[in-house]
């Protein structure tokens, strides 16, 4: 039954009522009237005192209860109470006009429950009491009722609340002048208007609403807008296939923000307009398909096309197509045309240990995120990674087939169309098609792996892992066709090795070899590969103070390439000795026990070399070979330019502490702290991927923490390197969340980072961004950068430079429903390339926001301010959810 269900019952069952206080309904059902009053007199029934209605699961109470025989008119007075199962209402009188089939209700509420058994509810005893019981996802009234059918009825002074607001008054409703209601199916509003306290916010001449768990209709229309792509509106459309399938429709429409000054100028000096290179306009589609149709299976498809009528962009240039190619032309009329989205997430248990699982997303082109967000993380995000795998997990094996997919959006490549460059749009008058940037694919790997297990009695226990893997791209005829650097550039220059410190970039030379449908022995090519992991552990106990775990591992791996048919095989085996103890004190304090433990521990590990060497590519300058790094165990252990395994002995030497509070039976560990010092004890020490540096090396000095208080939750990471004193990593973070909307957060990162001038000028090319402070699979400790040869001038001393960032924010929730957000992102070392002045603030962005105590919508402005320019209004959020049967989300 719907919220209209105590109209209903009371429409029927005082079209019942006898001259009697019992009566048998054609049904055969017999209506119960108990009151402390009964009297019946000139053709009225009046029952007074605690009067109580009762036909089955429906039960009507009031103080009052009368019946006109004569006039056909049923009144409840006075703390009038209605529960048919989870529906419930109430009331200060209810008048019914049996010829009608109208009713006037003064004081009504009707309630849909959840959380509540429903002879729970009829078990209540005042409306006050009703009313608290249990949650409330509806709140509904209306001053004049009118049945127009079995289960249809016509509402005047609609007035409702679909969430869970709970017993008090809702801070927000919606009223209609009129609704025509079908109960159990939906309800058609006329002039619905949304109030927030008693202020009107939003209002639509007409409006249709599901009331069931799953009801097609119409949802929540939500507009936005934002300085990227002006005002945008979509209306959702939920279509319902049954339990376990839905879909939802979203048609829309993107107005596009206003132009901008471009090159080009008029008679009179001023600029002429044109559009912004970057944002949308247009209409689009979107289509969310979700399925649950089982316990063991559930997932998620999403489809959106959008027809863009801005400009297309130059994959090159990444700016708009002009007229003879001319920097200050008129720009080529060739819209970007239809551009889409999809993503597919799926999961699944298929018996037997057998899982599968899906999580994919895919973009029509390198510039569709950036083009449809204004905030600066997300346009900056380099790669979109699908992934997909099928595996079974045992308490003995794990057998998984896994494929990944990489999608490079740092360019405006179309991936599903070609890139013609218009013949108009070029100096020569020729059409050009451009190739974009070719990633590798796995596609797929193969997985066997044997946990570790009890072997020769128990003593030893061993473990096997085996893997099949192929890196390739999906086309370019099986390699990258990167040229001459291994290195995609749009406008195809490359620096060559050796090249000046100062340059101008546009003035390199160009990379002849890239794209030019080749396999060259500068590229990598696709790449097979079988990977063999043994290993073997055993255990000592050194009496009560101490324990030692010696092990000893191999890894073997083959590889071919599958353009030129090379073969590669390397091998090397690794042995590890961990001598570890740990202290432990337990403390005290009533009911609470707090247990201390101090860890030390020495780790080594050796690797003497090995056999064999991988796959390897020529250098730019034709002068010796650098290995091929397809993967993080291509990188395991360092290697020697022609792929050969360098050996090295590592060692750690670490004390752990941890804290953990049991109270009850709940255990947690507010506290967590390890520190170390690394050391390269080899012969010959790799550092800035040269054998340049003899005997032993002293590597990061390094700290780890985590730690919990209430609120409180933070961490930090510190690694040093001790002979150079460089700060390699500083990473920390905090939040402060007393988890009813208010929190404060930050997190900072400082990496010590490889200059792509250094890389120039003979650094290890495998060694960018942070990577080279990290440590391979099979390493103990990473490498260690030192100023090389080239590097002692004045120009460039040094290889690398730090790279800072620093997120930081905070949202408050204020007691009368309204929101604040903040959120900066700084760049500590940044300076501006013209006038070298510091500007540390990239990003900043402000929200404002309101919606009621319950949260079940929640509208929010968001303003961003970036760096060198003016405030952006970035838009209007419209969150719905815990509407019960609709909403849009949230």
């Amino acid at each position: 039954m719907t919220f209209l269900a105590p109209v209903a019952l009371t429409l029927w069952v005082a079209a019942q009522i006898p001259l009697a206080t019992q009566v048998e309904l054609p049904t055969g059902e017999t209506v119960e009237l108990a009151a402390d009053y009964v009297v019946y007199e000139n053709d009225v029934l009046t029952a007074r005192g605690h009067c109580e209605l009762r036909s089955g699961p429906n039960v009507l109470r009031a103080d009052e209860v009368t019946y006109s025989e004569a006039t056909q008119v049923a009144t409840a007075t006075g703390n009038v109470m209605f529960v048919s199962g989870l529906m419930a209402a109430i009331a200060d009188d209810v008048r019914v006009d049996l010829r009608s089939n109208e009713a006037n209700v003064k004081g009504g509420l009707f309630m849909q429950k959840k959380g509540v058994t429903p002879e729970a509810l009829q078990a209540a005893k005042t409306p006050d009491e009703l009313r608290k019981m249990g949650e409330t996802p509806v709140l509904m009234s209306g001053t004049r009722i009118r049945r127009t059918g079995e289960t249809a009825f016509s509402v005047d002074g609609l007035a409702f609340t679909p969430c869970q607001c709970g017993p008090g008054e809702p801070s927000w409703r919606v009223e209609a002048k009129e609704a025509n209601v079908k109960m159990g199916e939906r309800a058609i509003l006329t002039w619905p208007v949304v109030y927030v306290r008693s202020v009107p916010v939003f209002a639509l001449p007409w409006l249709y609403l599901p009331l069931a768990e799953r009801r097609s209709g119409l949802l929540i229309p939500r507009p936005s807008n934002s300085g990227l792509n002006g005002f945008a509106l979509d209306a959702p459309v939920f279509v319902t296939l049954g339990e376990s399938y839905d879909m939802t429709f979203t048609p829309g429409i993107i107005t596009g923000s206003g132009d901008i000054d471009g090159p080009r100028k008029n008679e009179d000096g001023s600029f002429i307009k044109e559009p912004r290179p970057n944002g949308v306009k247009g209409p689009r589609l979107l289509t969310e398909f979700r399925y649950v149709p089982s316990d063991h299976t559930r997932g998620r498809a999403t489809l959106g096309f959008l027809y863009d009528l801005r400009p297309r962009l130059n994959p090159t240039t990444f700016a708009f197509f002009r007229e003879r190619g001319d920097p200050v032309g008129a720009i080529v009329d060739v819209k970007r045309g239809l551009r889409g989205e999809a993503s597919w997430q799926h999961t699944q248990d298929l018996g037997d240990g057998w899982h599968d699982r899906v999580d994919a997303y895919f973009v029509s082109d390198g510039f569709y995120t950036r083009d449809l967000t204004a905030d600066l993380l997300v346009q900056n995000y380099n790669y979109l990674r699908s992934t997909a795998v099928v595996y079974q997990r045992k308490d003995d094996r794990y057998l998984g087939l896994d494929v990944s997919l990489r999608q490079d959006l740092r360019y405006p490549f179309r991936f599903f169309q070609t890139n013609t460059i218009p013949a108009e749009a070029t100096a020569d008058n020729v059409a050009t098609n451009p190739h974009g940037p070719t990633t590798f694919q796995r596609l797929p790997a193969l997985t066997l792996a044997l946990p570790q297990r009890p072997l020769f009695g128990g003593r030893v226990v061993g473990g096997l892992h085996v893997e099949y893997s192929r890196l390739a791209p999906l086309r370019s005829g099986g390699f990258a066709d990167d040229g001459f650097d291994a290195n995609f550039a749009p406008l195809r220059l490359f620096r060559p090795e050796g090249y000046p410190l100062e340059y101008n970039y546009f003035a390199l030379p160009q990379d002849t070899l890239e794209g030019n449908g080749r396999y060259d022995p500068m590229e990598r090519e696709g790449r097979d590969r079988v990977l063999l992991s043994p290993g073997l552990s055993t255990s000592y106990g050194l009496g009560t103070w101490g324990r030692l775990t010696p092990s000893v591992g191999l890894r073997q791996a083959v590889s071919v390439g599958e353009v030129s048919g090379r073969t590669a095989s390397r091998g090397y085996p690794l042995a590890d000795l961990v001598l570890d103890s740990q202290l432990a004190r337990t403390f005290t304090d009533g009911d609470t026990l707090y247990r201390h433990t101090l860890a030390p521990s020495v780790s080594l590990r050796y690797v003497p070399g090995g056999w064999g060497a991988g796959l390897t590519a020529l250098r730019s300058n034709g002068s010796g070979t650098l290995p091929l790094i397809y993967d993080e165990w291509d990188s395991a252990v360092p290697l020697k330019s022609d792929g050969r395994v360098r050996g090295f002995f590592h060692a750690v030497v670490a004390v752990d502490q941890t804290l953990r509070v049991r109270k009850g039976p709940t255990t947690r560990e507010p506290l967590r702290l390890r520190i170390g010092q690394g050391f390269d004890l080899s012969r010959i020490a790799p550092v800035a991927g040269r054998d340049t540096v003899q005997g032993s090396v002293v590597r990061d000095t390094f700290a780890r923490l985590s730690a919990s208080a209430g609120v409180l939750t933070a961490g930090a990471v510190v690694r040093m390197d001790p002979t150079t004193r460089d700060l390699t990593q500083l990473s920390a973070d905090f939040t402060i969340d007393n988890g009813k909307g208010n929190a404060l957060y930050a997190r900072y990162d400082d990496l010590l980072a490889v200059k792509q001038l250094s890389i120039d000028r003979g650094l290890d090319p495998l060694a960018q961004g942070p990577d080279f402070v990290r440590r391979g699979v099979d390493m103990l400790v990473g490498d260690a950068p030192r100023p090389l040869p080239s590097h002692n001038d004045q120009v460039d001393p040094s290889p690398t430079e730090r790279a800072q960032a620093l997120t930081a924010g905070t949202r408050i929730k204020l007691g009368f429903g309204l929101g604040l957000r903040y959120e900066a992102l700084v760049q500590p070392l940044y300076k501006d390339p013209i006038s070298q002045e510091s500007q540390p603030l990239a990003q900043q962005t402000f929200g404002v926001s309101y919606g009621p105590a319950c949260d079940c919508w929640r509208i929010e402005g968001v303003v961003i301010l970036r760096r060198n320019q003016s405030p952006e209004f970035a838009g209007v959020n419209l969150s719905v959810a815990g509407f019960g049967s609709f909403g849009s989300g949230g």
